[in-house]
């Protein structure tokens, strides 16, 4: 049987990612497994909406999803998957950046671009955060994002259903919106662990969103 992959640790972002037999492309996670359908076939969860206000034409509204190479990811393994923005308000989202963080230190994550950048110190963001740029309306960006996963959740401590399989990782999206800064929490998509299926079931939750 071949070892588990020792947890990285080094802080610096290696310029062209690895690539590994049953990678994924997501989630908190986001994300590997042994088997599964291509990166054609794999289905792709929602990571936001963020509505900002009620009249879309005059407002930035960010909309997001993630999709893996696999569909399944096993905890201590590498993995890969693509995070997709896109503005569809009538005006531009200004200073676009994601934030993705599992809680836990030493985790190699980020983008080979340059766009996503892993944790480098205690300033640091987050785990891994990408600088997305502005975003006119409209306007979509996509970037290829790399990720060691230390953990998989089996317990969501906001779900009625307490076995569901939980994110790896808690989003937000910060963003301007007409000069005003806004900040978005979730909803959290699910990654399954192991052996499990994939999970595309989302819980958005109201109480999350901050204007």
């Amino acid at each position: 049987m071949t070892p588990l992959p020792s947890r990285p640790r080094s802080r610096a972002l290696p310029r062209a990612l690895p690539r590994f037999s049953g990678c994924l492309a997501l989630a908190c996670a986001l994300l590997l497994g042994a088997a599964g359908p291509s990166a054609a076939t794999a289905p792709h969860i929602r990571l936001l909406p963020v509505p900002p206000g009620p009249d879309d034409r005059a407002s930035a509204v960010l909309d997001g999803w993630v999709t893996p190479f696999d569909t399944t990811v096993a905890r201590e393994q590498n993995g890969d998957f693509t995070l997709t923005v896109v503005n569809t308000g009538g005006v531009a989202a200004d200073n676009v950046r994601v934030l993705l963080d599992d809680e836990l230190d030493g985790n190699s994550v980020g983008s080979a671009d340059g766009r996503c950048l892993s944790r480098l110190d205690a300033g640091s963001p987050a785990d891994l955060w990408c600088e997305l740029g502005d975003l006119a309306p409209l306007q979509s960006v996509a970037v290829e994002v790399h990720a060691f996963m230390s953990r998989c959740v089996t317990f969501d401590p906001q779900s009625s259903a307490p076995r569901r399989h939980a994110a790896a990782f808690h989003w937000q999206v910060d963003y301007s919106d007409g000069g005003q800064p806004r900040s978005v929490n979730g909803p959290v998509p699910r990654w399954s662990c192991g052996n499990a299926r994939f999970r595309a079931d989302l819980d958005i939750d109201p109480a999350a969103r901050r204007p």
